[in-house]
């Protein structure tokens, strides 16, 4: 941004507001208290007392009896019982019914608006500017005219909204009666209590929800915003600045909201830089441009446990099967598998008497987890190869030889993959009549494929062929009892065929790549498999021919006996067109005659194909899909 777009944006800044166009209305829904909310819906009797939830040794939220006699959040459990001796402490380590009651929220106002924008478990913006439009088009077409009012609160009061060119008045009144339908329908579901913010952009909407709570909802007049931001405490008030972005600002000697939007913008830019500058100059002014981002399925799940320092290896270990067990049961729910983990472990030091946290994940493979009446489960065996895994990251974030003071550990999972069952899955595609397991195609002995190819020649009378199950190779020896037929190829995949036969009959023109099974490209297998192993026959075969390959005349029933490339697949030969017939003569005929074969043998290079350990592998592919869907 050039110094006169910058000034320029200073003078327009105070009337900013005024002159904006306001299209959007976007709640934000907190849920009051949610974890000490939550217990008080499944422990009724705890409404009349003072309490709080217990994370650790730290009180992490409570009710308003407990707020009322000095008890705070994330404050030390010691601190908060002196302050308030008779406070009842809930045990809140296990999140599990806080996270049903979020699944709950979620899918409520999904049914009622579609995707949100969730932020945590208990708070969401939800974009209401379609559902205003909605209802503003229904009164224009209705013949009764209705009437909309404010409901609740508003900043700073209802004749501020008149002010306003965009006529976004309607709007907001629109989104105070949908908010209080949204806090009702809460309270008549789930019994829980909100606070609503309504305003025209997302960091407005949740800074002005905070002002009524617990149990309200406000909305803001769009021209009042910047007179809203310099009432805020602080510049931590501000979503988006954290301590160390507040600290960096205090340096220039800005201590106040109202300061950072008289401050010149030129000197934040040399502080911050161009982007920066103009976002925190923004953010001061109530201005916010983000989009509304839908939520899908979280990205990561995961545990935290602080206790009383430990210093053996056996009670991290007996942490961690804890944690592990609760994880399973927030995620056997979610449909997804997930492929990493990481491990957080917190260190204390008593001689500099502080902490230090450190994280390190590693893979985990798909065969770990499966799916048990629609629930994701560990397989036999799993927890103990995950805990192995754990305690080797373990193992190197803590030096076991040193005394050490570990008051925290965390397994998180992240980078899920959907689970895929049914007929779209991978192992349903792979155990399809045509396909067959290519990994195991090297593997194939010379011996295995000349008794291959004495069994097809015995059977190339008939029309179709059994396929080959690549699964049940054995030492020297293939299984061709399979029961399925191959499926007689289309039009259009005999001419690929063609095309394929031409291509691959090139690549052997030269001796080197002569039946070299290591130089096949997987891509061209045919997915019959017995072209597979009879390209690496090394003598002609002869079949009946009902075509002359000589341009003479014959007889329609005449038949001659002809030559065929050693490479080719008789029954395939004999669909082939003439003309394609001829070229692949004459180029198998060009490779035979080349001098390194005037021996009388074919030399084919020693490969791979001998019998190797390789092929009693049963580690297949198909095996492997099928494990894990």
């Amino acid at each position: 941004m050039e110094q006169d777009e910058l000034l320029d944006f200073v003078e327009m800044s105070d009337e900013i507001a005024v002159h904006q166009h306001h299209p959007n209305v976007i709640l934000h829904l907190d849920i009051d208290y949610f974890y000490a909310q939550v217990e008080e819906v499944l422990k009724p009797e705890l409404k009349t007392k003072p309490f709080g939830v217990k994370q650790g040794l730290n009180i992490v939220t409570c009710n308003y009896l407990a707020r009322e006699r000095g008890v705070g959040k994330w404050k030390p459990l010691k601190e908060c019982l002196e302050k308030c001796p008779e406070l009842v402490v809930v045990n809140g380590e296990d999140l599990t019914n806080y996270k049903v009651y979020s699944k709950r929220i979620s899918e409520m106002l999904h049914a009622m608006f579609g995707p949100t924008e969730k932020m945590g478990l208990d708070e969401h913006y939800i974009d209401v500017t379609k559902e205003i439009e909605k209802e503003i088009l229904c009164d224009k077409s209705s013949t009764k005219q209705k009437e909309h009012h404010f409901i609740g609160p508003m900043y700073p009061n209802e004749s501020t909204f008149d002010e306003c060119k965009c006529q976004c008045k309607e709007r907001l009144m629109i989104g105070t009666e949908i908010a209080q339908r949204v806090r009702t329908k809460l309270q008549e579901e789930l019994k829980l209590t909100c606070s609503v913010g309504i305003a025209h952009n997302k960091l407005l909407s949740k800074l002005v929800g905070q002002m009524n709570k617990p149990n309200n909802q406000t909305v803001l007049a769009p021209t009042a915003a910047k007179a809203f931001m310099c009432e805020l405490r602080n510049l931590r008030s501000i979503t988006g600045i954290g301590e160390k972005t507040a600290a960096r600002i205090e340096e220039l000697g800005i201590k106040s909201i109202e300061e950072l939007q008289n401050f010149d913008i030129l000197k934040l830019q040399k502080k911050f830089g161009n982007d920066m500058a103009q976002r925190l100059k923004e953010m001061s002014l109530g201005i916010d441009s983000s989009d509304f981002k839908p939520s899908g399925k979280p990205k990561t799940v995961g545990l935290e446990d602080s206790f009383r320092p430990i210093s053996i290896r056996s009670d991290a270990a007996e942490k961690f099967h804890a944690l592990l067990s609760r994880l399973m049961i927030q995620i056997q729910d979610d449909g997804r598998v997930p492929q990493s983990i990481k491990v957080t472990v917190r260190k204390y030091d008593p001689a500099k008497k502080n902490s230090i946290r450190e994280t390190k994940q590693c893979t985990l493979a798909p065969s770990l987890f499966r799916c048990s009446d629609g629930k994701i489960q560990l397989t036999e065996g799993a927890e103990q190869k995950i805990i192995k895994n754990v305690l080797m990251l373990f193992d190197r974030m803590v030096d076991l030889k040193q005394q050490f003071n570990i008051t925290l550990l965390g397994l998180c999972f992240s980078k899920f993959q959907e689970q895929k069952r049914g007929p779209a899955s991978i192992a349903n595609y792979l155990m399809k009549k045509q396909d067959v397991e290519v990994q195991s195609i090297t593997n194939l002995s010379n011996e295995t494929c000349s008794s291959f190819n004495d069994s097809f020649r015995s059977k190339t009378a008939s029309p179709s062929s059994s396929l080959m199950d690549f699964e049940t190779i054995s030492n020297n020896s293939l299984d061709l009892s399979g029961s399925e037929e191959s499926e007689e190829p289309s039009p259009k995949k005999r001419k690929k065929i063609n095309l394929l036969l031409v291509a691959r009959n090139r690549r052997y023109s030269s001796n080197d790549d002569i039946a070299s099974p290591s130089k096949l490209n997987v891509s061209d297998l045919h997915l019959n498999a017995f072209d597979s192993c009879d390209s690496i026959r090394t003598t002609p075969t002869r079949i009946i021919s009902p075509l002359c390959s000589e341009p003479i005349a014959c007889s329609s029933s005449s038949l001659r006996q002809v030559e065929i490339p050693p490479n080719i697949d008789p029954t395939v030969w004999q669909e082939l067109p003439l003309d394609v017939q001829r070229e692949l003569m004459m180029n198998w005929q060009t490779t035979t005659s080349a001098p390194s074969s005037t021996t009388g043998t074919t030399s084919i290079p020693k490969t791979k194909l001998s019998g190797t350990k390789k092929a009693n592998n049963n580690n297949t592919l198909h095996k492997y899909f099928v494990k894990n869907s």
